[in-house]
Order: C-alpha cells, then structure tokens, then sequence
C-alpha cells in the first residue's frame, strides 16, 4: 500500500463517518447527537431524542 491508498481509505472512512452522523441527525427535532472520541477517532454516536408536548397545555394553565 502507498501514501495515495493510505490518503484515499482515510477519505472513504471519513465520507462514511460523516454519512453515518448525517443519518443520524435526520428527523430530529429536539434531541443530541454525542461522539466518543478515543485516540482522536470516532467510536460511538449516540442519539438522544426528545419530544415536546407543548401543544397539550391548555391557555388556562391545564396541562397532561
């Protein structure tokens, strides 16, 4: 393996990094999306979503 195909496995992991932490900020509304980093690489993604229930809330102060 050359320097080039050293560069161009690189290119190809950090396209599907960023591939994956794009599908997994899609359809979020309210939520994190966390990285782990080890030794200056990513390890984990996570995905925490939330859901807000404004709209339940009454102009009277009722709620759930």
């Amino acid at each position: 393996m050359n320097a080039s195909d050293d560069s161009q496995d690189k290119a190809t992991q950090g396209d599907r990094v960023n591939a994956r932490i794009n599908a997994v900020m899609k359809g979020i509304r309210y939520g994190s999306v966390i990285l782990t980093i080890h030794d200056s690489k990513i390890v984990q993604i996570e995905r925490i979503e939330k859901s807000r229930f404004d709209d339940l809330y009454l102009e009277n102060g009722g709620g759930i």
